[in-house]
């Protein structure tokens, strides 16, 4: 078979292929998700294959520029064997090339892995050598073992740690999870419950909280006593990992669930809706009783003329029944605020070939798995909603988010769908947790997360300063890398938590800890992490505890 049928049926299976498995994905996954595949996969794909011929035809043109007279004369009446011969050869250098980078190496450009794909080139010329010109296998044997021998040779005087490559492979794959739920071992591992308490300068009032390893939620009280739990019972949800809760004026709880479930459980834990969507991160409620959260969107946008898939963020409005009355995107928004280096960024994870030969791996996985951390460009963590109109610039309805993957604050007007005001570049690390203060100023958690430490701040949104700030001392000793969250309360005092430590602790204005809280619960030598506890501090408005004081 000539080699310009075999690149024809080689290109009418891969058109036969991709039209086939996106009938598959439409069918498993719901044909919504037919064109982000398409993106992702196909049009990848389409690439890698244009870009494979076309370093095959360099390749055969340097083999024959190269080779010499007597392999010339014996193939110039038949060049379509000679690049059969070297097609065979190249697929195969290929296939070695990405076991050993993938599987061995992981990619890492190191002396071994330089050594090993010499070898594998080595080989390869060798072996095309010898399907040219078998007279000559004799020399070329020799010539092919005396290098890997010295490679050998070589590699036997060079240690690798084996222990310290795996290691490396473990925080690489840590890193690329969104949020780790467990805390490392520390020096205040034996600190258990409230560990500090002064009763005269904190601020009394009901702790409510999750810890992320059970469908449970906690009303504690000031020393630590736990006085009311909701468990959710839904059959085959019962081992959820619930990320978010938050507890409504009649005692109803609203919960986030890490498995893309958002549910609403009445005082006795009994499911009032549930609404199984991708939401996230956090729960407001408005004067209505409307509900605002932020669900998950993969979509696709053309940057650069080129169609790049990101992790889109919207904002949404539920009723108290649970049906979603309105949802906003925020990447229609905020897309002026995005940096172009981060659409570069996506678009050259998209075609890296580490990436892309993972996503073939995953055998076409559902889209959200396949979108990745890389393509989460928003990544909002918080929403509030303005109670009132301060000033001129902040209106009562509009709403103030978080932007971690931006390092920045937004406030935005959700009836014009429109940016009113941002803030936090350049100041701002992957940040949490953001409120609007009586004073009209902003509390934020700012993680510090390329600095080492983290810090509260409370901004003055009208002139941009820093007009109060939190650092433990030395700075390091405060530090939480994900999430994170801070509240004001009404005498003055500040409530953190700690997330990454399970640690949650109240300061005075003076920045004086006053009361202290560490997770209890422990697996061996972990803690685990508390995502965002709040202090109710008006209990009048929730005629629901009295039952506690009963």
């Amino acid at each position: 078979m000539k080699l310009k049928n075999i690149v024809r049926v080689i290109l009418g299976l891969a058109v036969f292929g991709s039209f086939l498995s996106l009938l598959l994905i439409g069918f498993i996954f719901g044909f919504r998700y037919v064109p982000l595949v398409f993106v992702t996969f196909h049009l990848i794909s389409y690439l890698y294959v244009l870009l494979f011929f076309f370093l095959f035809i360099l390749v055969s043109k340097l083999f024959w520029f190269l080779s010499p007279s007597n392999i010339k004369n014996l193939y110039t009446d038949n060049k379509s064997q000679f690049r059969g011969i070297i097609l065979i050869c190249f697929l195969f250098f290929s296939l070695c090339l990405w076991i050993m980078n993938h599987y061995v190496y992981d990619y890492r450009f190191n002396l071994v892995s330089i050594l090993s794909n010499t070898g594998i080139s080595v080989f390869m010329v060798s072996l095309s050598l010898i399907l040219l010109k078998p007279s000559a296998a004799k020399y070329v044997f020799l010539f092919s073992s005396s290098l890997i021998f010295m490679a050998s040779l070589f590699l036997s005087l060079v240690s690798v740690d084996q222990q310290d490559m795996a290691s490396s492979a473990q925080k690489t794959v840590l890193r690329s999870l969104p949020y780790a739920r467990w805390v490392s071992a520390e020096k205040s591992m034996e600190k258990t419950g409230v560990t500090k308490y002064v009763p005269q300068k904190s601020y009394q009032g009901i702790n409510i909280y999750n810890s992320r390893h059970s469908p449970h939620s906690y009303l504690m009280d000031m020393f630590g006593n736990v006085l009311h739990t909701w468990t959710v019972k839904m059959r085959g949800r019962e081992n959820d990992i619930w990320h978010h809760v938050r507890m409504c004026r009649n005692g109803d709880l609203l919960g986030i669930s890490e498995k893309d479930l958002f549910v609403r459980l009445d005082w006795n834990s009994s499911i009032k809706w549930s609404k199984k969507l991708p939401f996230h991160h956090d729960i407001d409620i408005n004067e209505d009783s409307d509900i605002f959260s932020l669900i998950h969107k993969d979509e696709i946008l053309f940057s650069l003329g080129f169609p790049i898939v990101i992790k889109n963020d919207y904002l949404v409005i539920l009723s108290p029944s649970g049906e979603i009355k309105k949802e906003i995107s925020l990447f229609k928004i905020l897309k002026n605020e995005v940096p172009l280096f981060r659409l570069k960024k996506i678009l050259l994870w998209l075609v890296d070939p580490k990436d892309f030969l993972t996503r073939i791996e995953k055998n076409l996985a559902p889209p959200r798995e396949i979108a990745g951390i890389t393509a989460d460009i928003l990544h909002a963590n918080t929403v509030k909603v303005i109670d009132k109109d301060i000033s001129d610039k902040f209106k009562k309805s509009n709403v103030l988010i978080c932007l971690r993957n931006l390092d920045s604050l937004a406030v935005l007007d959700i009836q014009e769908e429109k940016l009113i005001w941002s803030w936090g570049k350049n100041h701002l690390e992957e940040p949490h947790h953001s409120t609007l203060l009586e004073s009209g100023n902003i509390l934020v958690f700012d993680n510090g997360t390329r600095r080492g430490y983290s810090r509260v701040i409370e901004l003055n949104p009208f002139i941009g300063e820093i007009v109060w700030e939190y650092t433990a001392s030395p700075p390091e000793s405060f530090f939480s890398d994900w999430a994170g969250a801070s509240q004001r309360l009404p005498n003055g005092n500040t409530l953190i938590t700690e997330t990454a430590k399970g640690r949650v602790f109240e300061i005075t204005k003076d920045k004086e800890i006053v009361w202290e809280f560490y997770n209890p619960v422990m697996r061996g030598k972990r803690r685990e992490v508390i995502y965002r506890m709040m202090r109710i501090a008006d209990t009048e408005n929730y005629p629901i505890l009295d039952k506690l004081k009963e």
